[in-house]
């Protein structure tokens, strides 16, 4: 079967570059848009005083399979350690380690419930395919093998976090997928002396420049043009027409559907949660050891915090660590992503009063917004299909395609991949 001759991918995140190199490496001609001026999307990172930091956490997970392929094909596999880390959840003015056997039993849950749980945790764990939970909530999951104990004690809280919705409205399918994937007790990956996501957003980079791809940065997109059926170009506002015989949108599907209005019905059920990621470098110690710690109590404007160095010694100079505060919103017109710099950092800093029990003497700060994170996964959710049903030479990859997997490095690049495969398949037809 022939191959399209030329694409056009929108979106110069990983999951963009993973679909531009898979089709230039078979032969396609093909031009990668990105509006900022750097690639790799949300595995960016910044530089202070000499060193590179992500703009939020990241971990290489062992199971994550693509990520290691692309890991191994840049050359920096070998470099990869892997650490055990401690997640901690603070509940009631305490921080429980729930891998830890004398915090669980510390935890503020009835002994039933604690079964209750280990048994949840363990069907979880040996279930792999979550189809049959599509149509299903985490409330029914959890309530049918754990118990209403154990939603109210920790999964209401984590997925009020999450999305800021109750466990009744999200996917079973998702909170069963991730609960199977054993993140937290999983040792995670990092690379000594570097941040790893630069390394691997640099490596996949050259990669789609070695295969001979076109890369327009920064460039913003102003509308698809059609043509009896198909998408014919793509315009960037500053004049420039774009033709191919196949597109592959990476980007939003609110930006998608700004586009191409046209693609909004079917694409309509994808709405985005929004993300402040806020790191500053300290020299104060902690107290407890942990990488993540959760904030379920709800009452902070973090809903975690992470210590950086704790996963990574060598991210900043010697002495220092590097603390990420996060939260997760329900969408960009919450009142807090809308917070001036200065007002949001106060109330990080009024948290980790809280938490830590002493003021924070921070020696500098990077703040990051995300408008559009990540797909809210209520119950119901679907992936879109890979190909439109309207513009048959339209494609489409990205975290709102990752369904029910843990959204992470490696689903974004196996996304590129996969939709590139299905243009290869297709012809571009």
């Amino acid at each position: 079967m022939s191959h399209p001759r030329t694409a056009v991918v929108l979106g110069g995140g990983l999951s963009g570059l993973a679909a531009a190199w898979e089709l230039a490496r078979a032969g396609v001609e093909v031009t990668l848009v990105e509006k900022a001026s750097e690639l790799g999307g949300l595995a960016g990172s910044f530089e202070r005083e000499g060193h590179v930091y992500p703009l939020g956490y990241h971990h290489i997970l062992g199971r994550d399979r693509v990520l290691l392929e692309f890991l191994d094909r840049i050359g920096a596999l070998p470099r990869v350690k892997w650490r055990r880390v401690k997640m901690l959840f603070r509940v009631r003015e305490g921080l429980f380690d729930l891998g830890h056997p004398l915090d669980f039993l510390r935890f503020p849950m009835s002994l039933a419930d604690k079964a209750r749980f280990v048994r949840l945790m363990l069907r979880a764990f040996f279930k792999s395919d979550w189809s049959d939970w599509n149509e299903r909530s985490a409330r029914e999951l959890i309530d049918g093998w754990g118990g209403p104990g154990v939603r109210a004690a920790i999964f209401e809280p984590l997925t009020r976090l999450k999305f800021e919705l109750a466990c009744e409205d999200v996917s079973g399918a998702w909170l069963g997928a991730r609960l199977h994937f054993r993140e937290g007790s999983s040792a995670f990956g990092y690379i000594p002396g570097a941040n790893w996501t630069q390394v691997l957003c640099h490596g996949v980079e050259k990669l789609v420049r070695d295969a001979g791809v076109r890369v327009i940065a920064p460039a913003l997109l102003s509308r698809l043009e059609a043509e009896s059926g198909r998408v014919v170009a793509v315009h960037t506002t500053n004049g420039q027409r774009l033709a191919a015989d196949v597109f592959v949108s990476t980007v939003p599907t609110e930006v998608l559907t700004r586009l191409l209005p046209d693609e909004a019905e079917r694409l309509a059920g994808v709405r985005y949660s929004a993300l402040l990621s806020v790191i500053c470098s300290t020299r104060q110690p902690l107290g407890r050891e942990f990488y993540w710690l959760n904030l379920p109590t709800l009452d902070r404007a973090a809903c975690g915090v992470f210590d950086l160095t704790a996963l990574n010694p060598t991210l900043s100079p010697a002495g220092e660590r590097a603390v990420n505060f996060v939260t997760h919103l329900g969408g960009r017109d919450r009142p807090l992503f809308a917070l001036s710099d200065e007002a949001l950092i106060d109330r990080y800093r009024e948290d980790f009063a809280t938490i830590f029990g002493f003021p924070l003497e921070a020696r500098w700060w990077h703040v990051a917004r995300v408008a559009m994170y990540s797909p809210v996964l209520v119950k119901g959710y679907r992936n879109p299909p890979v190909r439109s049903p309207r513009h048959p030479n339209l494609y489409f990859a990205g975290n709102y395609r990752t369904f029910p997997s843990i959204v992470s490095t490696g689903t974004a690049l196996g996304s590129g991949v996969e939709t590139a495969r299905e243009v290869l398949a297709a012809g571009g037809a």
